[in-house]
């Protein structure tokens, strides 16, 4: 018998038309024999389900169920892709929790956590990986240059402690573009976090478990383009803004790191679904930058690129997605 599953897009950030495009490419690539597919796109104000006629019908969120052709549609499933709020820091991942219906990212803690720029370093740091140095706001504190530059050494990265897509965050180089840096930020969110520029290879790898074991895919090389000098939001989105190698160009040794941390980190973290996590290897060390828990999944993102590589097509990928998902949930 098929699923019902939920394909949730949207979201509160700035990646809502992020979220938007990787959902028609998931849908595009759901197993119709095994699934019936419903897009429901959310907002802080709205939720609706868009059916095949791009109309839109409101969802009942004191079960998350649909109205479709007159039937009353409660899901088996619901398959996450909002990059940041609501969809990965966790409040979504407590209603579905709260109503008991399974779903494809980590949990509502993991999710919190991994979210939080600031609390996720200071653990994968406890666990021996290495991270740069870094600092966190508030909003509040009003920081100076002075503040910043007690903690950390320039170059720096500003960033919205809370986010993704890399919206809001600035390669600052000069103590004079510091404070203007730290303003864009709180325009994203209510807490900077400065972190220590670390010279060397950006490195990023996917993992996912399949048919109950983890699976670490192969590790992607990424040299920016842009000004940024980082896989910032142009670099993330822009065709030809960046090369994305995969696989990376890298010694076999390092590979073996890269997948090993991955393998490492997913399971101490606690993580579910697919999830990318980043790294810069410099010097010969191998430096965490983050963990994201619902990756970009259009036509241009890593991870289906990776799963490209093996063999993996996008419909195995999400069908091995859902089946664990409901399998464990």
């Amino acid at each position: 018998m098929k699923k019902n599953i939920a394909l949730v897009a949207g979201g509160d950030s700035g990646e809502y038309v992020i979220s938007v495009n990787s959902a028609k490419i998931i849908r595009k690539n759901l197993d119709p024999e095994r699934f019936n597919v419903f897009l429901v796109q959310i907002s802080q104000k709205r939720w609706v389900y868009l059916d095949d006629n791009n109309l839109e019908h409101p969802v009942d969120k004191n079960d998350f169920s649909i109205l479709a052709e007159g039937k009353k549609i409660l899901f088996d499933c619901a398959l996450i892709t909002i990059h940041g709020t609501p969809g990965e820091d966790g409040k979504l991942q407590g209603y579905f929790e709260l109503l008991g219906i399974p779903y494809t990212t980590s949990g509502l803690l993991q999710s919190a956590i991994t979210f939080n720029k600031h609390f996720c370093n200071a653990l994968v740091a406890q666990w021996g990986i290495k991270v740069a140095r870094s600092v966190k706001f508030f909003k509040n504190e009003k920081p100076t240059i002075g503040d910043v530059l007690s903690k950390v050494n320039l170059p720096v990265f500003v960033k919205p402690n809370k986010g993704g897509s890399s919206l809001g965050t600035t390669f600052v180089n000069d103590t004079q573009e510091l404070l203007p840096a730290i303003n864009v930020c709180f325009e994203h969110d209510d807490e900077v976090f400065i972190e220590e520029y670390i010279e060397g290879t950006e490195l990023t790898c996917g993992a996912y478990m399949r048919k109950g074991e983890l699976l670490v895919l192969p590790v992607t090389e990424i040299v920016s383009k842009t000004e940024a000098r980082f896989f910032d939001y142009q670099a993330k989105y822009t065709q030809g803004a960046a090369d994305e190698i995969t696989p990376a160009r890298i010694p076999d040794e390092i590979t073996r790191l890269v997948q090993e941390t991955t393998s490492f980190l997913y399971r101490k973290l606690e993580l579910k679904g697919i999830c990318r996590l980043d790294y810069i290897h410099s010097n010969g060390l191998l430096f965490f930058l983050e963990a994201n828990i619902t990756p970009g999944m259009s036509e241009r993102s890593i991870v289906p690129q990776q799963a490209e590589y093996i063999g993996i097509s996008l419909k195995e990928l999400f069908t091995d997605v859902l089946e664990e998902s409901m399998r464990v949930g």
